[in-house]
Order: C-alpha cells, then sequence, then structure tokens
C-alpha cells in the first residue's frame, strides 16, 4: 500500500530554491496554485495532447487572418492580401478593428447664402445630437474634413463665405468639443472639394481651384501639405469622394481609383452615375454608398460598391426619399446623414443599416442650433486599439 504525507509545504533541505522531484514526476489531483513563472522543458500537454496557444499577436498583425499549419506545421498569420466582395484580408481587419468609432461631427455647411461655422455632435450610443455653437475656425461650404489620430478634426476649404475658394483649413478639438484654430493652410486653394482619406496619415483634397487638377496631400500629423498626383481628367470641381483601407475613390467628369500606396490614379470601370454634388458615404466594413444620378438631389437607389474593387455589390433603396449634398459620416456599424438638399437645404437626419443594407428617415439625427444645412463636413471621432495608428 502507498504511504500518504501530509504537510502544509514541501521545501528542500536548505528551505530555499527549487524542488526536484525523482524519475517518474509528481501527481496531482485537484488545483495548483502557483506565484512566479513556471520554467519547463519539454512539451504543455492538455489530456496528453500538445497545448496550442495563438502565435504572437503585436500591432503588426492586427486584423490578420489566423491560418492552420496543418498536421505537422505551426499556425500563423496571414497578413497577405487585401480582401475583396466581402472577403475580409488582412488591410480590411486592420481597418476595421483599428479605430472604435462613438461619435461623429457635422462642420459648418450653409443655407440659402449663408455659410456655417456651426458644429453638431452625434453621441452614437444614444443617437443625441447636439449643437456645440460656432465652434469651426472659419465658415465653409462645400467643403469635406478627416481625423488625426489624436481626434483633432481638420476641416478643408473654409473660406469664410458661401462658395469660397480658399486654402484655409480650421480644425475642432473632437476630445474637448472646442475651436481648434486655424491649422496650416493647404498648398493650393480649393473650391467644391471632397477628399479622400487614408487613414489617419493623409488627406487628399480635390475640387475646384487654383492647380485643380493636381490633388492636395495634407499631412494630418505634422499640417505639411503639397500639390501631389495630376488628376487624368483634370479639374474636378465639386467630386464625390470615398475611401476604404488601401483604396480612394473620386467620380465627378471622370470616374478614377486612387491606389494610397503608389498615389496614382486607375480607371474605375462600372462607376456610379453621381455627377459629384450628390456625395457617398464610406463606412470602414469593406463597402460603401454612392449615388446613382446627377444633379443636385436625387431620389435614385444607393449603389452598394466594394471599398478594394469599386465593383456594384447591390442597389439600396431610398424608398422614395430625396436626399442631395449630403453631409455623412459612419459608424462602427451604422452610417448617418445630418443635414442634406431636397429642394432646400435642411436639417434632415437619416440612418442606413448595414447588416440589412437599409435606409431610413430618423429624426434623431436632425442637426439643430441652424436653420438648416447642406454640403457640410462629417468627421468621425473614437478610440484608436491594438496599437493601431493607420494604414
Amino acid at each position: 500500500m502507498a504511504s500518504r504525507i501530509k504537510v502544509d509545504e514541501v521545501t528542500n533541505l536548505s528551505q530555499s530554491g527549487a524542488v526536484s522531484f525523482p524519475t517518474g514526476g509528481a501527481n496531482f489531483s485537484g488545483n495548483v496554485g502557483v506565484t512566479g513563472n513556471i520554467d519547463f522543458t519539454g512539451q504543455l500537454l492538455q489530456n496528453g495532447s500538445p497545448f496550442v496557444t495563438l502565435p504572437t499577436q503585436t500591432a503588426a498583425n492586427l486584423g490578420a487572418v489566423l491560418r492552420s499549419g496543418g498536421t505537422s506545421g505551426t499556425a500563423y498569420w496571414d497578413t497577405s492580401g487585401e480582401g475583396a466582395s466581402g472577403v475580409a484580408g488582412f488591410s480590411q481587419g486592420k481597418y476595421k478593428a483599428g479605430f472604435n468609432i462613438t461619435r461623429g461631427f457635422s462642420c459648418c455647411g450653409y443655407r440659402g447664402a449663408q455659410s456655417w461655422r456651426n458644429v453638431n455632435r452625434l453621441v452614437h450610443a444614444t443617437y443625441t445630437q447636439t449643437s456645440l455653437g460656432d465652434m469651426a475656425n472659419q465658415s465653409g461650404v462645400y467643403i469635406d474634413g478627416k481625423p488625426s489620430s489624436t481626434m483633432i478634426g481638420y476641416i478643408f476649404a473654409t473660406g469664410n463665405s458661401w462658395d469660397a475658394t480658399t486654402s484655409a483649413v480650421s480644425k475642432i478639438n473632437m476630445n474637448t468639443d472646442s475651436n481648434a484654430g486655424g491649422a496650416s493652410s493647404m498648398s493650393s486653394s480649393r473650391n467644391r472639394c471632397s477628399a479622400m482619406g487614408r487613414d489617419f496619415v493623409y488627406a487628399y483634397i480635390h475640387g475646384g481651384g487654383s492647380n485643380s487638377s493636381n490633388t492636395v496631400r495634407y499631412n494630418l500629423s505634422t499640417e505639411a501639405s503639397n500639390n501631389s498626383t495630376s488628376h487624368p481628367n483634370g479639374s474636378q470641381n465639386n467630386p464625390a469622394c470615398g475611401q476604404g483601407a488601401t483604396v480612394g475613390w473620386i467620380r465627378q467628369g471622370g470616374a478614377r481609383a486612387y491606389n494610397f500606396s503608389t498615389e496614382t490614379y486607375y480607371n474605375w470601370t462600372d462607376s456610379p452615375g453621381t455627377d459629384g454634388s450628390n456625395k457617398t458615404l464610406s463606412s470602414r466594413n469593406g463597402f460603401s454608398y454612392w449615388n446613382t444620378c446627377g444633379g443636385y438631389r436625387t431620389s435614385c437607389d444607393w449603389h452598394l460598391r466594394d471599398s478594394y474593387t469599386g465593383g456594384r455589390m447591390a442597389s439600396v433603396s431610398k424608398n422614395g426619399i430625396t436626399t442631395g449634398e449630403e453631409s455623412m459620416h459612419t459608424g462602427n456599424e451604422y452610417g448617418f446623414i445630418c443635414g442634406q438638399y431636397d429642394g432646400s437645404q435642411n436639417n434632415n437626419g437619416y440612418l442606413f443599416t448595414y447588416a440589412s443594407h437599409t435606409f431610413q428617415r430618423d429624426s434623431r439625427m436632425d442637426r439643430s442650433g441652424i436653420s438648416g444645412s447642406a454640403s457640410a463636413a462629417g468627421i468621425e471621432f473614437g478610440t484608436l486599439q491594438y496599437g493601431y495608428t493607420g494604414m
């Protein structure tokens, strides 16, 4: 019969250091509590089989897909591939996971010949819209905006009048809901502009104005800018712009895609029919919603477009609603319009539901503090996660 020893503590003879077990090891039933590290030679087994852990997770593989190494290989993070048509690749996974959006800011805009400095803040968790007053440094119309990694919102072409041609840039501090003053000017003036965003790195601004065939590249960290790539179709006054993780899209007189890495334009085949004055909602989920008819307002269906190929995925009904010159921003799983033009500039709000690709009027998103607003800038606010700093 085996012997049994009952003790409260096991130590070696010197009462310090390690305790060795003889060949054959030791068996324990019940829980074993350990303070400190466990250092062993050999395999860690669970029920007699090797215990498998995830490969090391770092900011460099954020959003990557875990791949099996098969029966004789090792699991690994797949950081290749872009992903298209709803198949999430590394870039899309990183783009989606790295930024948790919690609020959206609707900045400036106009009604009639009156341009606004007003900013509204929409809290996504409660759908609470609040006017923050005249928070922009200068007013602006037919404008766009992008956030920095420190949640400073940049509003491009704020000329302090209706339909101005200007290089002025205003900025707001979205952390404190305050006016952050004037930012460094763009390298060229712009009129009726839109922007493509390389996430938290650059805004690429196009529109009328001086050197209007060139795209202005604006650094969202340093506020430096330059006239970068020339648009193959020349001046693109009042374009519609959108973006995914690695590709931007612009539609006006011509239809082009823009590779953020190489900063080159290429043809966009099967593009939507908008002439640009009706705007675009870019999600972080691999798709965008584009207007499909020209003019300053339309009740035509939205086109759901793949953010990486530009291909048409589906049509989304406006349910008879007329919109144009929309002031839009995205959330994590919903998209928002906060003011638009349907024959007159108004404060009407609308909701996109990404899971069902549906669109509806929603008064909770109605803008306030002004008598109506169209062609304002929509800028997202949130938290950068898992070491993400942009694409």
